[in-house]
């Protein structure tokens, strides 16, 4: 396998490395981090100087007309990761949970560039689950709107509530199946609101497993919830 350069734009140290662990240093806790990998030590300087020639856009068929509610769970098999427009991790974080120190945090990548963005904050006082929906409401201002989105997320309050409890809780009102009222209802509705501004597909990761972006997504979120300890 031939080995990764990182080149690092934005960063403690900018230029090119050699190793992942090197490159992580100059990025990790960095706000606005942005690196990119490359094979090719050329191409990888033109990037960092910025002399890349953007990708050409892709054509796009026309719209079709939509029904005026969107289908809450998906009926045809998940768009691949090369035919997006962004690729983006995203996780939340909470120290002592709930009502403890949280943070949340993106990584997002650009399918037609490579270009990786991380973006993550704060909260003295918050909850895990919030985070979770924080950090994906954030991806999801993050991508130009209508663009199409592989968000990737360890939790499953999250993937399930936007892809199959939704629909159910806004039929009734924001309550739930027991009548009681949907927690994190401001967040839901802000995540709906961008849900449906772009063409988006949600996928589950299991947490903790070695998944590179997943476990970077961790280290931010966590580091922001130090922050308030």
């Amino acid at each position: 396998m031939q080995k990764k350069i990182y080149a690092v734009r934005h960063g403690r140290t900018t230029g090119l490395f050699l190793s992942w662990a090197d490159c992580q240093k100059q990025v990790t806790g960095f706000p606005g981090a942005r690196f990119k990998s490359f094979t090719d030590a050329t191409e990888a300087w033109k990037w960092l100087n910025g002399e890349e020639i953007a990708a050409p856009k892709k054509a796009r068929a026309p719209k079709k007309s939509r029904p005026s509610a969107k289908a809450a769970t998906p009926t045809a098999p998940l768009r691949p990761d090369e035919d997006q427009d962004f690729v983006i991790y995203t996780d939340g974080s909470c120290l002592c949970n709930p009502d403890g120190p949280g943070g949340w945090a993106v990584v997002a990548r650009n399918v037609a560039t490579g270009e990786v963005t991380e973006l993550a904050d704060g909260n003295s006082s918050t909850t895990n689950n919030r985070m979770e929906l924080l950090a994906a409401i954030m991806a999801l201002r993050f991508a130009p709107e209508g663009t199409k989105v592989a968000l990737y997320t360890d939790s499953q309050y999250l993937k399930n509530g936007i892809t199959k409890w939704i629909a159910a809780w806004k039929r009734r009102g924001w309550k739930k199946a027991d009548g009681q009222p949907v927690l994190n209802q401001s967040y839901w509705v802000e995540l709906d609101k961008l849900y449906h501004a772009h063409d988006v597909t949600f996928h589950w990761v299991k947490g903790h497993v070695g998944v590179e972006l997943n476990e970077r997504c961790d280290q931010l979120a966590k580091s922001q919830a130090m922050k308030y300890k």
